[in-house]
């Protein structure tokens, strides 16, 4: 029931004009600055008018960010075939750890030429010529020879190509930090598929990690640990840390041990009561392979033992609390957060 009223602003919505200001003193206005765009890729017969609107009678806005939009998304005139170079550029460093250009925010002299600038051109293409459908790229990539080679190291290669350039084998990587909690909650069964909807700041969340709410004063520690970045600044490129908080976050917070549990319960119902099958199909859930005859001796002997200790300590489900233990140790593992 209050009525609006204006902030920072006094007379239209918008400035009709912009004025270069001397020293920044909006007290000292000189000439009027006029939208352009880099001149370098402006080749259309008629120059900047091309993309330029009048806003229409009544309107709130100048309709400048409109004609910046329709200069950066044409391909024939405008800037639309480096913005697709650079897309199709980042989901490359997504799914390799590196870029075809290394340098994904500096496409120009001072950055990293491309590796293989014919490839560029072609994905490039590929997405203009699909309507721009990222996931027509990331089939592209995901089914390409290149995504599914091995990881294994080949002396000969490493020789000629030490930082794998060239992607003569797929690159390790870690799980960026949402995916990993995402992972958590869906070998354990918990993860709610649901789309759309408001985000939340409520770390008991079951959703996918999209839906939190990036607030700086209440990041979620879950991910801010895996490098997760705060919101305040554009990065192009996340780092990826190895540091002892990370490990301390597994065995301490209380939503890897929620998943624990749940995992375990998994684990135990699909296998009845044999520790040995319940082994096996925690291995599968979390790393998809089955456990080697070491591991699986040593894993047995780590139920045993719990068991043995909870038993002593009066623990109302000794077998089933040892088994939360031995899927929090899964949940832990290398394996499990990185891309083999």
């Amino acid at each position: 029931g209050v009525p609006a009223i204006r902030t920072h602003t006094q007379g239209g919505d918008y400035l009709e004009e912009t004025h270069f200001l001397t020293r920044g003193d909006p007290n000292q206005k000189g000439p009027v600055a006029t939208p352009a765009f880099p001149a370098i890729l402006v080749t259309a017969p008629e120059g900047e008018q091309r993309w330029q609107q009048t806003p229409p009678t009544g309107s709130l806005t100048s309709y400048k960010r409109t004609a910046l939009a329709n200069w950066i998304t044409d391909t024939e005139y405008g800037g639309g075939q480096l913005l697709a170079r650079v897309i199709v550029n980042r989901l490359w460093q997504h799914h390799f750890g590196r870029g075809i250009v290394a340098t994904p925010s500096d496409f120009g002299f001072k950055g990293e030429p491309p590796t293989n600038p014919e490839l560029l051109d072609w994905l490039a293409s590929e997405l203009i010529a699909n309507g721009w459908s990222l996931k027509h790229i990331q089939e592209l990539v995901l089914t390409s020879a290149t995504y599914r080679q091995s990881a294994a190291l080949d002396a000969a290669k490493s020789s000629a190509d030490p930082m794998n350039k060239l992607v003569w084998h797929y690159p390790r990587q870690r799980l960026e930090a949402e995916i990993i909690r995402d992972a958590m909650l869906s070998v354990s069964g918990q993860l709610d598929t649901a789309m759309f909807g408001p985000s939340t700041l409520d770390p008991d969340m079951k959703r996918r990690s999209i839906y939190f709410m990036i607030k700086r004063s209440k990041l979620m520690s879950m991910l801010t640990v895996f490098d997760a970045p705060d919101a305040t600044v554009g990065i192009d490129q996340r780092p990826c840390t190895t540091i002892a908080p990370q490990a301390l976050m597994v065995i301490n917070n209380p939503n890897v041990r929620g998943s624990a549990e749940k995992l375990a319960v998994r684990m135990q119902g699909g296998a009845s009561a044999d520790p040995a099958a319940a082994v096996k199909l925690g291995f599968m859930l979390t790393v998809s392979r089955q456990p080697g005859d070491s591991e699986l001796s040593e894993a047995l002997a780590f139920l045993d033992a719990q068991t043995k200790s909870y038993t002593a300590a009066g623990n109302a489900t000794p077998a089933q609390t040892a088994l939360a233990d031995f899927a929090q140790v899964l949940l832990g593992l290398n394996e499990f957060v990185y891309i083999e």
